[in-house]
C-alpha cells in the first residue's frame, strides 16, 4: 500500500442536519473555509446554516433567537 491509499481502518465522518439548526460533523476530517484549513480529530463541530452566527462558519446558537427553520 502506498501513502496515497486510504487506510481501511479509518472511521467514516458522521454528518447530521439538525432540524431548525446546524449541521453537526463528528469524526476525523479537515475543514477548509476562507483559506483556512483546520484539522479535526475525533471531535464534534456544528456548522451554521442560518447565517447569523458571530463565529462563522461555526454555530453559536443564534438560530434559536432568529427563529431559523430549515
Amino acid at each position: 500500500m502506498n501513502s496515497t491509499d486510504t487506510d481501511s481502518n479509518e472511521q467514516p465522518v458522521s454528518i447530521k442536519i439538525m432540524n431548525d439548526g446546524p449541521i453537526v460533523l463528528k469524526g476525523n476530517f479537515t475543514l477548509a473555509y476562507n483559506g483556512v484549513k483546520k484539522e479535526i480529530h475525533d471531535s464534534i463541530i456544528s456548522i451554521c446554516r442560518c447565517g447569523v452566527s458571530d463565529h462563522m462558519p461555526f454555530c453559536d446558537g443564534q438560530h434559536r433567537k432568529a427563529g431559523f427553520e430549515g
